[in-house]
């Protein structure tokens, strides 16, 4: 987008703020720390942390924001781990975050492995960096003494992925009333900002029958065949490619040896809009194929004994906010300031989604460097010119809270 327009007020704040010393020293900072934060990142992807058991990888991470000297560090109702680096009482509060969760099991070779200048290590990237980003800042922002007119939460979050469904960002939003913005540490790049959250509804379907000997109970209907029939024709909708709507089938079970006619049959399948009317149509569109499957079914046999039952297992709102936003602004003017061309992505699944949803403005920023194969066992990072992600999130964080005695905040309080 190489018309993108940031408003007066934007570029005067982002100006003022590069003018200072201090604000230049702390670039500095933050590109000669890049050792100390791969090494950290390193530490910390050793954590094994899957959804729903972060709790080592939290407590570890709280242990390293207590050190670098914020205050009231804790854990919220969630788990997530949070502390507060105090302004000077006259700003909006500003919260900056990467999730301490994983997809990978207990059990996973996470040990990093350095070849040809990458580190490979299941959730080096994802989101591991994001984590090790954020302390840079934290040291970035001691070592040159800046104050902001607002607080600055500095947080891991957990639960962000798969039926985790975003919901530690959820809960720390509903608990820490205050937070006026956020700013997300997650996917690939130093060029993305990510301002739009995409819908996710994830259904589980279940299909069950009186079943029987393959033979003998010839005619009797198959809860496999009815969950065929279903997803053949849901392989068949056709969702909007603009707002981006898609689906998929994800996981199929039934059955339980190859000589009967299955009692059982269960599907996952996983919906996504980055609109929230088209994701409630494609919903509407896949629960009548369900039944459809079900009724098709028994009615080739001329039998009523098959029955279909779903359940929504994850629903993760979707949110839109318009792309000159004052935060998506300074997210594209913090961009250009470290020598980098902004890309704006309109969709994704990220904690974004909950503030932009409650109302907060909210972005999405990558993690800086190169990386590959992410949520498999061969997912790697390249860290040359990694520093420009926390470069970012530090002249965010201060043109948003407010730099005290040189810009007002872009933000207002809550």
């Amino acid at each position: 987008m190489s018309n993108y327009t940031v408003s007066e007020r934007v570029r005067q704040v982002f100006t003022q703020i590069m003018e200072q010393e201090s604000v230049r020293k702390g670039l500095e900072f933050i590109k000669a720390d890049q050792p100390r934060a791969i090494a950290e990142q390193k530490e910390i992807v050793t954590i094994e942390a899957p959804t729903f058991h972060e709790g080592q990888r939290a407590a570890d991470y709280a242990r390293r924001l207590r050190e670098l000297g914020l205050q009231d560090v804790h854990f919220d109702s969630a788990g997530n781990v949070l502390g507060r680096r105090p302004g000077k009482g006259n700003g909006p509060t500003v919260l900056l975050e990467a999730h301490l969760d994983t997809v990978f099991p207990f059990g996973t070779d996470v040990s990093p492995v350095e070849k040809d200048g990458k580190i490979y290590a299941p959730g080096i990237c994802d989101d591991t960096r994001g984590l090790a980003a954020n302390l840079s800042v934290i040291r970035a922002l001691n070592a040159t003494g800046i104050e902001t007119e607002g607080d600055l939460i500095f947080a891991g979050t957990v639960a962000e992925e798969g039926l985790g469904g975003m919901s530690g960002m959820k809960a720390l939003l509903e608990e820490y009333a205050g937070i006026a913005a956020t700013i997300s540490i997650d996917g690939a790049g130093g060029d993305t900002i990510i301002y739009q959250g995409t819908g996710i509804r994830n259904f589980e379907v279940t299909y069950t029958g009186p079943g029987g000997h393959a033979y003998g109970a010839f005619g009797t209907p198959s809860p496999l065949h009815a969950a065929a029939r279903a997803i053949a024709k849901l392989s068949d909708m056709r969702p909007p490619s603009t707002p981006k709507t898609t689906f998929t089938v994800s996981l199929i079970e039934g059955g339980h040896q190859i000589h009967a006619i299955a009692q059982k049959a269960v599907f996952k399948i996983n919906m996504r809009s980055d609109d929230p009317e088209e994701l409630d149509k494609l919903q509407e569109q896949a629960i009548a194929l369900f039944v459809a499957g079900a009724r098709e079914e028994n009615e080739r046999w001329g039998q009523d004994l098959l029955t279909v039952d779903y359940k929504q297992i994850l629903d993760v709102p979707a949110g839109t906010q318009p792309d000159d936003a004052t935060i998506v602004q300074a997210a594209w003017q913090a961009t250009e300031c470290v020598g980098i061309q902004p890309r704006l992505v309109p969709g994704g699944c990220t904690n974004t989604n909950m503030p932009i949803k409650m109302g907060i403005p909210a972005v999405t920023l990558g993690r800086g460097g190169r990386e590959g194969g992410v949520h498999s066992l061969g997912e790697w990072f390249d860290p040359e010119g990694a520093y420009c992600c926390p470069q970012k999130s530090f002249l965010m964080l201060l043109a948003l809270a407010g730099m005290r005695g040189v810009s007002e905040p872009l933000v207002e309080k809550r």
